[in-house]
């Protein structure tokens, strides 16, 4: 079955429908809320609140076919908003930096932690644009911010991580 009509289910209520919905999309969702919050068990309750509300609010979602999009812009949101509300953002971030593994030739593993060692801001920046594709208008609509800002902070992130990853780049 594909996705619209898993959607059009999903519209009459269908717990299979919604479950293989869910299936479908977790993985790539979890992920994208995992690397804002850096918090597996915080990235996990995003995900699910996320579904939650999208099987609440899914008769409002004209077009199926943009599922997607709609779910991963509130998984972006609430990701964001926990980061935003979480109260020791700061420690978090300076655990993150001082937890970097020595890296190693072909280790994915320490680009994910150096993308994780940046700071929320411009974390989720940089995960909307260069791993999400979005632009700087949909990511100052998203998270509330001018355009200016998200092309800052996202120029702050890759410069971040290029002196992160330099010594790795080089070895």
């Amino acid at each position: 079955m594909n996705e619209i009509q898993l959607i059009i289910q999903c519209k009459a209520n269908d717990r299979a429908a919604q479950k293989a919905l869910y299936s479908m999309h977790k993985d790539k969702l979890f992920t994208i809320a995992y690397r804002i919050c850096n918090d597996f068990d915080a990235a996990s309750d995003i995900l699910q609140e996320a579904f939650i509300d999208a099987f609440k609010g899914i008769n409002s979602l004209k077009e199926p076919k943009f599922f997607y999009a709609w779910i991963k812009k509130m998984v972006i949101r609430k990701a964001y908003n926990y980061v935003t509300k979480k109260k020791d953002v700061v420690n978090l971030e300076e655990s993150a930096a001082a937890n970097l593994s020595s890296p190693e030739r072909g280790d994915t593993d320490y680009i994910e932690q150096a993308i994780q060692s940046l700071p929320y801001k411009s974390r989720t920046v940089f995960v909307m644009a260069e791993i999400e594709g979005f632009s700087h208008k949909e990511i100052a609509a998203e998270l509330d911010i001018s355009v200016g800002t998200s092309k800052s902070q996202l120029h702050y992130a890759k410069t971040k991580l290029k002196n992160i990853l330099s010594e790795y780049l080089v070895g």
